[in-house]
């Protein structure tokens, strides 16, 4: 069973702005000499197509390197690029403007470096080769902004100067074998024939496949001289390497675990940290307390102090490697590898890049006896669905599902009789709502659509089609993705369940009218599965939904691909009503609640950046230090609590809202709301897909298993310790007595973690299980609950929104803080007061993010941001997953139009491995598929 090793293999990546430093960088750390004798220099190497094209071969200078940071060539002193300011003012201040370099650093687990600096010099030979193919294949990725005649984008150049120094220690002269790869910030465009500064977007997007080929040509070397390796989900370690030695030797580690806690728990960061995740701060901590390398500092000297250091057992452990011998090769079923990546990318999205494939077989094949050359050799024999000019791709599964799924819609349309077109809705209803029920209710089409934003009252139009759809006595089924959508629905009188319940028994009645809910959050495969289920009995489907939030978990945001391809006009709700300001108690808070809504509308319609702007205005978006946003967010909490208003933190990753959720905490103890609790051994969930959850390595030896479907004497609801793992399932512990799940049963369980955590009345907490409560209420996954009160057992009584107690039994114990949630949890919530926290991450921040999480809240929202300028940015981002309908394949001739099957079947259960004829230029546009 692995254990993630705290050294994880990676390739790090910074980036130099300051020419200064960039020539006390060289000086002080890249050339001083860590493995040569004293005043030597580390003689650095040139690396790559473009330090070719310059004539560089050999050692690198200092002159040549410094003259390249300078922005110029390294023999003429000429300029190489246009552009060499290295200063712009931006808000009154100065910023770096021109990227001196790019340092990719590659370090292998710490047991190879303790086994290659203290005894096995051979292993530092395999770590170079790895490091050049690495280099080479991130060279590939490398590109130049082009910004002539009206394009706006990037040109692969492929092409790169690199000057590569190799280290053996640590800063704290433990064994550290490591290789700084630095890349200049120039590239050759052959298109425009110059130099032009290098665009390192693409070489950054491929940085999880080199990580991994290093790894896989590392991991294979060693097997090669006689090494068994131990896999584990981050990298991996030399077997009976001894745990205690790779904890002795990772000091500078421990130094930055420390620094970064307790930075995190201080509420304090470096002002360099600005706009950074967790490992972004850990590499500026790194870099930034750094003591000066110390000569003779190199392995050959040093080896005696480490013996020093190992107690006699370590050392004898050590030696015992010394007699090793070459293992045999194990040959890949590279099909199976690639299969499995293919499920590990598939299941969550419809479009992947190659890179992104590679990355994952070779994640998967670690150390087994193939190169990337068979690894692509066996992805060209997949019969992937390629993007012409791209190295995007899909499968035909995937697109196959998607075009399903349009063509019934589009094929539905016109074809059946008005719903009850003489319906009269109830005065009740807004004018906007009466006509939508009017649209929805006069429909001929198979599927309906009805598009209605945060918080402009779908749930009660959709009651009225209820209404409208009884008087015609039609039988209605409500369907939510989630349990706890359909209580909110259950609640505004709608009979709702899940998707996914009604899927398993797939019951409907003839002619039925089948209602979804929150449908933009259901994936391309169970609307697919539904659509066949509806069409089987004869019925019909009304798909409710707002493509501007977020999407499916599960690969291909359905609804939106039928919005974009299919045809189908939807009924629409634009008039927001969370935001009322009747519900003002001044006419200052009505006028702000006015223009809040307003802020709402602009992102509603895509508008993110005049929806941010329009919250600036309000003074809604506060520039807060890094340091002090946590504490600033938290004070607003309290704020709102004492005010006896709803408040809801939202943010951006779980690692955000883990340590939101504890500066919220904090504050409400401080303040006395809270008060001692009692430390509770709770599970959090473990996010394994599909594919992870069949990889043994996936399980760390502190997992525990949850059942959220029962299997042998494993009843729904049961959390076992995790004890063991091999090929063919996951060991658990029950009662005393062992047993195997076998993977082929891995969705009946979920992976979760121990957590201690401290419990008291008044706590906010987030289910993350679905149950009943001791007294038989229904508990949902993703509510949130306050604490009542905890029993003598164990048992924690808490109350709902809707105030019902639920008492949680001591087994219950799948639970988080929750005060703060993340931007997809916040969905479908509402509040009176909403909190944003941005932490600056990029990934995670785009226009779905914000537009959800502002939308929250009835009275305000307020976000906290350490820079305005860069959260203004990432709101532009578009957020949508690309459909694979999207894709510009070309004509794909498999099977004649007339063969198409009459589509009503299309969806049926082989809809996943029919043929598909493709359109000849892929524009669907408004008025369906045509083929």
């Amino acid at each position: 069973m692995a254990a993630v090793s705290a050294n994880a293999t990676m390739i790090q990546t910074k980036i130099q702005y300051n020419l200064k430093t960039a020539r006390q960088y060289f000086r002080e750390h890249l050339g001083l000499g860590d493995y040569y004798s004293e005043d030597k220099k580390v003689l650095g190497e040139w690396l790559g197509q473009g330090a070719d094209k310059l004539g560089l071969d050999g050692p690198v200078t200092e002159k040549s390197f410094i003259a390249l940071c300078e922005g110029l060539h390294p023999q003429t002193g000429l300029k190489l690029g246009q552009r060499m300011n290295s200063v712009r003012r931006e808000g009154g201040r100065a910023k770096a403007n021109r990227r001196v370099f790019f340092d990719f650093t590659m370090a292998p687990p710490k047991s190879v470096s303790i086994v290659a600096l203290y005894q096995d010099e051979r292993i530092v030979g395999l770590h170079e080769k790895a490091v050049r193919l690495a280099l080479s294949e991130l060279e590939k990725c490398a590109e130049t902004r082009v910004r002539k005649s009206s394009k706006n984008g990037e040109r692969v150049t492929g092409n790169i100067i690199s000057a590569c120094f190799r280290h053996e220690t640590s800063r704290e002269l433990d064994p550290h074998l490591h290789t700084h790869c630095v890349v200049m910030n120039a590239t050759f465009d052959p298109v425009e024939d110059r130099w032009k500064a290098l665009e390192p977007s693409g070489m950054y997007r491929a940085h999880r496949f080199a990580t991994n080929l290093y790894r896989h040509e590392l991991a294979k070397g060693l097997r090669a001289l006689g090494y068994e390796i131990l896999n584990h989900p981050t990298g991996f370690e030399i077997k009976n390497v001894p745990a205690s030695a790779i904890e002795r030797f990772s000091k500078r580690h421990h130094q930055i675990d420390e620094e970064t806690r307790r930075l995190l728990q201080e509420g304090k960061a470096p002002l360099e940290t600005t706009n950074v995740s967790i490992k972004d701060l850990r590499e500026q901590i790194a870099h930034g307390n750094r003591r000066r390398k110390l000569k003779n500092s190199n392995a050959e000297r040093l080896r005696a102090r480490w013996r020093g250091e190992m107690p006699p057992e370590e050392v004898a452990s050590l030696k015992a490697l010394t007699t090793i011998a070459p293992l045999p090769a194990i040959k890949p079923d590279l099909p199976g590898i690639m299969q499995w990546a293919e499920q590990y990318l598939f299941e969550r999205r419809s479009v992947v890049h190659e890179h992104e494939l590679l990355a994952a077989a070779l994640e998967r094949g670690r150390g087994l006896d193939f190169d990337l050359d068979a690894l692509r050799q066996a992805l060209s024999e997949r019969g992937y669905l390629k993007e012409p000019g791209t190295d995007k791709l899909t499968v035909r599964e995937v697109f196959n599902c998607e075009l399903a799924v349009v063509m019934a819609a589009a094929d539905g349309r016109g074809r059946f009789p008005a719903l009850n077109p003489n319906y009269q809705a109830s005065p009740a209803l807004s004018h906007e709502q009466a006509m939508a029920v009017k649209k929805i209710l006069g429909s001929c089409d198979f599927i309906t659509l009805f598009r209605g934003g945060a918080g402009t009252g779908k749930s009660f139009t959709l009651k009225e089609v209820e209404r409208g759809l009884a008087a015609a006595q039609k039988a209605v089924v409500v369907l939510t993705p989630q349990r706890q959508q359909a209580q909110d629905l259950q609640a505004d009188g709608l009979e709702a369940e899940t998707l996914a319940s009604f899927l398993q028994r797939k019951q409907l009645p003839p002619n039925a009218v089948v209602m979804v809910d929150e449908a933009g959050q259901v994936g391309a495969q169970q609307l697919a599965e539904l659509i066949c289920v509806v069409q089987s009995n004869g019925g019909r489907l009304i798909l409710s939904g707002d493509t501007r939030q977020h999407g499916a978990v599960a690969f291909s945001d359905a609804l939106r691909a039928i919005e974009k391809h299919a045809g189908l006009k939807p009924a629409v709700l634009r008039s927001i009503r969370r935001q009322d300001p009747s519900r003002a108690g001044t006419s200052a808070e009505r006028a702000f609640i006015r223009h809040y809504r307003n802020a709402v509308k602009l992102a509603a319609e895509g508008k993110t950046v005049e929806s941010f702007d329009a919250l600036d205005r309000l003074g809604c978006i506060r520039e807060v230090a890094v340091e002090d946003y946590r504490n600033a967010l938290a004070s607003e909490y309290l704020a709102a609590v004492e005010r006896k208003e709803r408040v809801l933190a939202v943010a951006q990753t779980r690692e955000e809202v883990r340590q939101t959720n504890e500066a919220i905490r904090a504050k409400l103890f401080e303040a006395g709301i809270i008060g001692r609790g009692v430390r509770i051994d709770t599970c959090q969930p473990v996010d394994l897909n599909a594919a992870q959850k069949v990889d043994p390595r996936f399980y760390q030896s502190d997992y525990h298993v949850c059942f959220v479907r029962g299997y042998g004497r494993f009843a729904k609801g049961d959390i076992c310790p995790v004890v063991g793992t091999d090929d063919h399932g996951v060991i658990l512990e029950k009662d005393g007595v062992s047993s195997r799940v076998s993977f082929r049963y891995a969705e009946r369980f979920i992976a979760a973690m121990p957590v201690s955590l401290e419990v008291a009345p008044g706590d906010r907490l987030q289910v993350k299980f679905n149950g009943n409560s001791r007294e038989g209420h229904r508990i949902n996954n993703g509510e949130l609950v306050t604490v009542q009160s905890i029993a003598d057992d164990g048992a924690v009584v808490v109350k709902d929104a809707r105030g019902i107690e639920k008492t949680m039994e001591p087994a219950q114990r799948l639970f988080v803080r929750g005060y703060a949630v993340t931007s997809y949890g916040s969905q479908g919530k509402t509040v009176d007061t909403v909190l944003m926290a941005d932490a600056g991450n990029q990934a995670a921040t785009h226009a779905h993010q914000w537009y959800v999480s502002v939308s929250r809240g009835r009275k305000q929202v307020i976000v906290f941001t350490p820079d305005k300028t860069t959260l203004r940015e990432h709101v532009r981002q578009a957020g949508e997953r690309e459909l694979a309908l999207d894709l510009k394949l070309g004509m794909a001739s498999s099977v004649d139009a007339r063969n198409r099957v009459s589509r009503q079947c299309f969806i049926g259960q082989d809809y996943l491995h029919g043929e598909t004829a493709y359109l000849e230029n892929n524009n669907h546009h408004q008025r369906g598929i045509r083929i």
